[in-house]
């Protein structure tokens, strides 16, 4: 609510701020605050306890105060904002000191236990200066160039810039090697795993594709979900501690998850041995370039059997995953903002032989058409009754390619609340909300999930 208030503000409503007696709070709105151009906003600070009904006399008293003593000489300062580099060598000591020190105060409160502030929980690589040296030996970049860290969207806060430098920092602690620093600088650019202060199980995702992939040892193969691979491992850490230590995310604090994500970093490549275009032509790149898909807010990946989606009446339809199997999946989706698929390679193969599909575009085309709900079920939608679905099928929007991004025909709210309540209509805003991924080991297996739309592409070569 901090950014909420600063907008007031410079719309010139007088705006007093309830917060949380919590520095934290406090602390996270003033960055809203001045992010917003507005240095100072007044708080009231209550009580944590959440159950509280009625505020006493005192802070009835304490609100109107706020909203009408005359301004300090603090309050009416102005100028430039200039955040503090805050680099350099934070201290000295042993590898115990160094891991006591990030992991820090372990502060938890009444609905959420002790969470470190520097790391993810678990002991990092120490940053020193040679290891981030080395580090940066992975990118021709200057390592003072201060970089845009994420779109300016809903899933950002507080004052915080990215060097590359900084990155680098991250990128050593998550036990990255130098090569992977263009794919880390690419996920620097997303936004990295920023939270979302909100009561959703918001998330982040990423897919490498391309030949960078190969070269630096990532897994697209059996257990590409799975632990093991330390490109994927790492690069996955690597997102988390830069949404921690360059995004200011602070668990409990400006994310509220009160369950947490199922993805939060997920990363694994696309696998080359695809019989169709790849991720990177899909996306307007050539077949050698590389690129990082990032999807943010709501996104799951689920791997099943066909059994469990859609009963079998023939051995072949117990063992063959089909497009049928991934219709009925994709149908139990209550979100109309996209949804992602997987296939292995030789899943990919069996539904171009036998299904005819020429194309990724083939497979979007026939999910979009074949993936239906009633129009009754449509109109009562959270996301057509409270937001609607506007000029855009999803919350973000690449500036570069913005007619990837937009609202199929079939799916505009004009023609859709014409029709009956009981027409089936399609659940999804446009086919290329749709992501067909082709990724996992030999053999017949897929998954499915849902996404907030066509995720947003970043060049990692621009990196190297």
């Amino acid at each position: 609510m901090g950014r909420v208030a600063a907008q007031l503000e410079k719309k010139g409503m007088p705006v007093v701020l309830e917060s949380f007696d919590d520095e934290g709070i406090v602390t996270t709105a003033t960055q809203e605050f001045v992010k917003e151009g507005v240095p100072m906003i007044r708080q009231v600070l209550t009580p944590h306890d959440t159950s509280l009904k009625k505020f006493p006399d005192e802070y009835t008293q304490k609100f109107i105060d706020a909203l009408t003593m005359s301004l300090t000489d603090e309050e009416k300062k102005s100028g430039i904002h200039k955040p503090s580099k805050n680099e350099g060598i934070l201290t000295t000591g042993t590898y115990d000191e160094i891991s006591e020190l990030l992991e820090g105060k372990l502060e938890g409160h009444a609905t959420i236990g002790p969470i470190a502030e520097m790391t993810d929980g678990l002991p990092v690589v120490p940053p020193t200066e040679s290891r981030v040296a080395k580090m940066l030996k992975g990118t021709s970049r200057d390592p003072e160039e201060i970089m845009e860290f994420g779109r300016d969207g809903f899933m950002s806060h507080g004052l915080f810039y990215a060097t590359v430098k900084k990155v680098a920092t991250n990128a050593v602690m998550a036990g990255c090697k130098p090569k992977y620093m263009p794919v880390v600088l690419a996920i620097a650019e997303s936004g990295a795993c920023v939270g979302y202060p909100g009561d959703s199980s918001f998330g982040h995702m990423y897919i490498v594709s391309g030949p960078i992939a190969k070269e630096i040892g990532m897994n697209s193969g059996f257990n590409y979900l799975a632990p093991g691979n330390p490109a994927n491992m790492s690069l996955k850490r690597a997102g988390t501690l830069m949404g921690i230590n360059l995004a200011g995310t602070v668990f409990g604090i400006n994310v509220l998850e009160r369950t947490g994500p199922l993805h939060w970093g997920t990363i694994f490549a696309e696998n080359e041995d695809t019989p169709f275009e790849g991720l990177n032509e899909q996306f307007g790149y050539g077949p050698d370039e590389n690129i990082l898909l990032s999807f943010s807010g709501k996104v799951q990946l689920l791997p099943f059997q066909n059994i469990e989606v859609k009963s079998g009446t023939s051995l072949h339809e117990v063992m063959t995953g089909t497009p049928e199997h991934a219709v009925a999946a994709l149908k139990t989706l209550t979100s109309v903002n996209g949804a992602l698929l997987t296939l292995t390679p030789d899943t990919a193969r069996y539904w171009k032989e036998h299904y005819g599909f020429k194309t990724i575009a083939d497979i979007q085309e026939y999910m979009y058409t074949h993936v239906t709900w009633k129009q009754a079920d449509w109109a009562k939608n959270y996301w057509i009754q409270i937001l609607g679905r506007g000029k855009q099928e999803t919350p973000f929007s690449d500036q570069d390619n913005p007619a990837d991004y937009q609202l199929d025909k079939r799916s505009s709210s004009e023609r859709l609340s014409k029709l009956p309540a009981d027409a089936d209509v399609p659940k999804f805003s446009s086919p290329k909300a749709i992501t067909v991924i082709v990724a996992g080991g030999t053999g017949d297996a897929w998954s499915w999930g849902g996404a907030f739309g066509r995720p947003i592409a970043y060049s990692i070569d621009k990196w190297k």
